[in-house]
């Protein structure tokens, strides 16, 4: 064993050095015996031909056993394998149970991972963080789940410019790792989300006015195709999949390092502030103000969410400022609103906003995100108000409930950003904006509850779209790290953004191993649960 592992990770430069782009003649045996796996060595693998059988991931999974023992793979019915699925955020998520859990640390194991499930056809997931809400999104059921938490580099670069950013880290890792340095980066605002997830969906930051969303901040991506080679993606070297996984998600490959443009960001000023109904008029006119007027101070950002608890319908008010500024102007309107309930804003680092942010996003129930876009219109916030009340009238008896309507603006200084280094694919431009953006959020306790709170909030989307439609300020954009499982992500970018983005996906994968063995985020040819609600 000990001489097997010498040889694996002896020839990773090798590998490295390969071009991504898939050969006609790709042999899958091949590639694993360059990453220094002798599929004839290995009993499992004896014998097995590239077709799928029942014992597909059984088959995987002992081979992975064989190769890397215990330490890196995780079979059922053990500690380990109970600490990793109920480490999961939403509580669909941690239902499902994988046949094997792979621990990789190097992008050598992710690239021999994916050849081996290629080779056995046993589907698989890749978890980052784990903060997605349904079923499936980064676990699978009886395949293998691909673990990227130990792949969790922050490096600088030498002059400072970059950081090369595992997709293991979560956030707050992150920026607790840069702060001595007086630097940031472009990522997300609650604590536990990962890194890979939240960056190729998107990636809405505070400073996404200033700076633009992540995405449209990556220098370049190291990347693991599905012919297992290790491959970088940037401005200047495979530009195609560079411009691909600026928002197209796990459809290309499997990123194990974002290199991130690195910020100078010290203290700030943020936190939130709780309004009663006869507020509800006075917050939608600042929301809309600041969202129209984002470009005269970029520092400032906003989050509104209108929710129930206890019997109360309340708005919540995030606000953050990039500097450590109390009363900045631009926030004048929203600060002037009398009879706060509760004010958490003060000055404080980026990583103590984002605990403060996690605190809202509690793990151990149901979870449901659904998301919408539309022209930014101040009764237009108004009528998604009252439509989001009116639905959740009927579910608010269900245990545990806390739904809310997170209204965002995608202000016209974020989107003049989405055209750097060739531009991002998802299909919006300055000319749309600004936009509201609507993250429908739900948490409850039991399972008997799922359908009719699915149901509110399908009707709660189908009703917006429609009324939008009807005043000419619909916009078909779905953000990827708000959709559910029933909305249709990639299409949503527009006809010629997905058709290009299937002639990427097709040149480095043309087999379809993203879409045909990874099956349960969103890829191409509509949700990944077409049943709707």
């Amino acid at each position: 064993m000990r001489a097997f592992t010498a040889l694996y990770l002896g020839v990773a430069t090798l590998v490295t050095a390969q071009d991504a782009i898939e050969p006609a003649d790709f042999d899958v045996k091949a590639a694993l015996l360059r990453n220094g796996v002798d599929v004839s060595t290995i009993p499992a693998l004896l014998g097995l031909v590239e077709s799928k059988s029942p014992a597909a991931c059984s088959t995987a999974c002992s081979a992975l056993k064989t190769i890397f023992g215990d330490a890196k793979v995780v079979t059922q019915n053990t500690p380990a394998y109970d600490a990793f699925t109920n480490s999961y955020w939403s509580v669909q998520q941690a239902s499902v149970d994988p046949y094997c859990i792979f621990k990789s640390s190097t992008p050598l194991d992710v690239s021999t991972v994916v050849l081996l499930a290629r080779l056995t056809q046993c589907p698989f997931a890749v978890r980052s963080g784990g903060h997605a809400a349904f079923a499936g999104a980064s676990n699978i059921q009886s395949g293998i789940t691909i673990s990227l938490q130990n792949l969790n580099e922050v490096v600088l670069s030498e002059d400072k410019s970059a950081a090369a950013i595992g997709p293991g880290n979560v956030w707050y890792d992150v920026y607790t790792k840069l702060e001595p340095k007086g630097l940031a980066v472009i990522g997300g605002r609650v604590a536990a989300i990962g890194v890979g997830g939240l960056t190729l969906g998107g990636g809405i930051s505070f400073f996404s006015n200033i700076y633009g969303w992540a995405c449209d901040n990556v220098l370049s991506y190291e990347v693991v195709t599905a012919s297992g080679l290790i491959t970088t993606a940037s401005p200047t070297t495979h530009s195609d999949l560079y411009w691909a996984l600026r928002g197209g998600g796990p459809n290309f490959g499997i990123v194990t390092k974002f290199n991130l443009r690195t910020i100078q960001q010290g203290l700030m000023w943020g936190g939130g502030r709780l309004h009663l109904e006869p507020q509800f008029p006075a917050v939608i006119k600042a929301f809309y103000n600041l969202g129209r007027n984002a470009g005269e101070d970029t520092n400032a950002a906003q989050i509104l969410s209108f929710a129930y608890a206890q019997s109360t319908k309340f708005a919540s008010v995030d606000l953050q400022y990039a500097k450590p500024v109390a009363d900045a102007p631009i926030l004048a309107e929203y600060l002037a609103i009398p009879d706060n309930v509760t004010d958490t804003t003060r000055i404080r680092s980026l990583a103590d906003l984002t605990v403060q942010f996690n605190a809202s996003n509690p793990s151990g129930l149901r979870e449901t995100y659904w998301a919408a876009t539309f022209k930014l219109d101040q009764d237009f916030t108004s009528f998604i108000k009252d439509v989001f009340f009116e639905e959740i009238d009927g579910i608010v008896d269900a245990a545990a409930l806390v739904p809310a309507a997170t209204l965002q603006v995608i202000t016209e200084p974020q989107l003049s950003h989405m055209s750097q280094n060739g531009g991002n694919p998802l299909g919006l431009s300055v000319e749309d904006g600004p936009l509201i953006l609507l993250n429908l959020n739900m948490m409850w306790s039991h399972i008997a509850d799922d359908e009719r709170i699915l149901l509110a909030n399908s009707n709660i989307i189908k009703r917006t779209v429609a009324e939008a439609e009807a005043r000419g300020l619909a916009n078909q954009y779905i953000y990827m790290n708000y959709a559910s499982q029933f909305q249709d992500v990639i299409g949503s970018y527009g006809k010629g953004n997905e058709e290009r983005l299937r002639r990427v996906a097709g040149k480095y994968d043309p087999t379809s191993v993203f879409q045909r063995l990874q099956p349960g985020y969103f890829g191409f040819g509509g949700a990944v649960d077409g049943g709707g609600v």
